[in-house]
């Protein structure tokens, strides 16, 4: 057998330690010690020997807290949770990373869509809410996740006329009397609310008053030919809704639902003839619409919106 260095303390190791968790980490691997008992064990050993020294050691003490921390990763591994609390405390979970700017991954929006990003973020302007992004002049939509991280995009349809106004009254107005230049989707910062249609579909309003709502693609009505208006890389083409958002079904169900369907968020629509300033900065008369309380909108009729 080897013989042992003479001094054994310049290697780190001061012996009779090491030898005793040795030992108690082979009764622990058999299951001839319980787990509470071996983790006082562990303790009581690395400090009586640590009274023991009349000099304190730094390299031996390095060395007895780690073979104390392999003898109690065993125990942890063998019966979790019993031997995290003599590890010390236990780090909080890292937090969401703070972003300064949007983070768009691999996706390549357009200037006005970065923008409206960048600026939602630099000044937290969503507050702590998931945000939606909808840039009119690609009839593109972008979801973030509140800290400005993109989870995902999708082209959608938008309203057939141009412009960045609502029409009042047009909530109430039935669908076969709105003009074709009212089918507008507004430009602005909207509050959202989860709702429901007339058929107890679900919904996301971001005017309620206005019945200007994000849902799923509508297709009541075949000569309109929305789904292949939807699939047309020709963002001109997915012009055609009465003004609410179109999304597809599995875009929606898959981004929309389980978050804004769930509780408020926040949809900046960017105007495509007024200026970023005349909507968004502050001061702007139609900086914010903000929807009711869900449970105080009844279900409405979006139609072929």
């Amino acid at each position: 057998m080897p013989q042992r260095p003479a001094d054994t303390r310049q290697y780190g190791d001061d012996g009779l330690f090491q030898r005793l968790v040795r030992r108690l980490r082979d009764l622990l691997i058999m299951g001839l010690v319980g787990p509470a008992a071996g983790a006082l064990a562990i303790v009581a050993i690395h400090f009586a020997m640590t009274l023991q020294q009349p000099r304190p050691d730094l390299a031996a003490e390095s060395a007895r807290r780690a073979e104390a921390e392999r003898a109690l990763a065993i125990l942890e591994d063998r019966y979790p949770g019993t031997a995290a609390p003599s590890a010390g405390p236990v780090a909080p979970p890292p937090q969401m990373p703070t972003l300064t700017a949007a983070d768009f991954k691999d996706s390549e929006p357009t200037p006005d869509a970065r923008h409206m990003a960048d600026w939602v973020v630099a000044r937290h302007d969503n507050g702590r809410m998931s945000f939606v992004v909808l840039d009119k002049r690609d009839a593109r939509l972008y979801v973030f996740k509140p800290n400005g991280e993109l989870v995902g995009d999708t082209p959608v349809l938008l309203g057939s006329a141009h412009g960045d106004e609502t029409f009042p009254g047009i909530g109430d107005v039935p669908i076969a009397q709105v003009k074709p230049y009212q089918r507008t989707t507004a430009a602005g910062r909207f509050v959202t609310r989860p709702g429901l249609d007339a058929d107890h579909t679900d919904v996301v309003w971001l005017d309620y008053d206005a019945a200007l709502a994000m849902h799923r693609v509508i297709n009541k009505v075949k000569a309109e030919h929305r789904l292949q208006h939807l699939a047309n890389p020709n963002p001109k083409a997915r012009r055609i809704s009465w003004g609410c958002i179109n999304i597809p079904i599995p875009f929606f169900d898959a981004y929309i639902s389980p978050v804004f369907g769930k509780r408020p968020g926040v949809t900046y629509v960017i105007p495509e003839r007024k200026t970023f300033a005349e909507v968004f900065e502050q001061g702007a008369p139609t900086q914010s619409v903000a929807t009711l309380e869900s449970s105080t909108l009844a279900p409405k009729d979006v139609a072929q919106r």
